[in-house]
């Protein structure tokens, strides 16, 4: 039987309040080529500043000791009883097996903190609307399962770090110099048992085992069109690699 490989950051979808099999289906079974011409540059863009932010982060660490201080500040209020973040690391990929599916992935930042448990977060370019949160939510809890079941780490804390420009905002001090001005929120995530994650792997394996599309959701009109919009899209990019 064929592995089924599914990235952490996919689960959200199986939890979005409009999921549709059919959609889901053809999105992760035909996606485009990501080195194409057609790669989102708000994706790349996005890429780059999170590494910027952890190589800035882990300089300050180096160097102080402590956090940067506008992230101290984030935390202070939503996490107040936190234990002191004693040491950050940038995660590896990692991969876990369930059952005849692979999960994969990795978050932009572990800390581990003074007690010997282990905080996780994700950053996010601005506020999500309340109908992603679930998709963050999993996205969160499937890397601490990962980190669970894959590197034995107890994972107590997860939380979203979002960054919004704000010219009221004083600029943050980087590794380079200074940082765009901008706000830095944290927002608390709370930490699912392992049998939720592990639920959501197995849904996800049984659909991409699938060899046809299923049956689409109830009055799902975004099946079609995203099937055309791909096929439109598959069709410029084949004219482009062809040339």
């Amino acid at each position: 039987m064929v592995t089924v490989k599914i990235a952490a950051k996919e689960l959200g979808w199986l939890k979005m309040s409009d999921f549709c099999p059919r959609c889901l289906w053809l999105m992760q079974k035909h996606s485009l080529p990501e080195e194409t011409v057609y790669a989102s540059p708000p994706a790349r863009v996005f890429r780059q500043f999170e590494e910027f932010v952890q190589r800035s982060i882990r300089k300050v660490m180096q160097q102080t000791g402590e956090l940067p201080s506008w992230l101290t500040n984030a935390f202070r209020t939503p996490l107040p009883s936190v234990p002191k973040i004693h040491e950050v690391h940038i995660q590896r990929t990692w991969l876990v097996k369930v059952g005849d599916a692979e999960l994969t992935g990795r978050a932009d930042i572990l800390c581990q903190l003074e007690d010997g448990t282990w905080l996780i977060a994700d950053f996010k370019l601005s506020q999500p609307s309340t109908k992603f949160v679930p998709f963050y939510e999993t996205q969160l809890n499937a890397y601490a399962f990962l980190a669970r079941r894959g590197q034995n780490l107890k994972v107590n804390h997860l939380a979203l770090i979002y960054f919004e420009f704000d010219e009221r905002t004083v600029a943050m001090p980087s590794i380079g110099g200074i940082m765009a001005q901008m706000k830095c929120t944290v927002q608390p995530v709370a930490v699912w048992r392992d049998e939720e994650v592990e639920a959501l792997v197995k849904k996800m394996a049984d659909l991409l085992s699938l060899d046809q599309p299923p049956e689409p959701k109830p009055n799902c009109h975004k099946c079609r069109e995203d099937l055309m919009h791909w096929a439109q899209m598959l069709v410029d990019w084949l004219k482009v690699e062809s040339q």
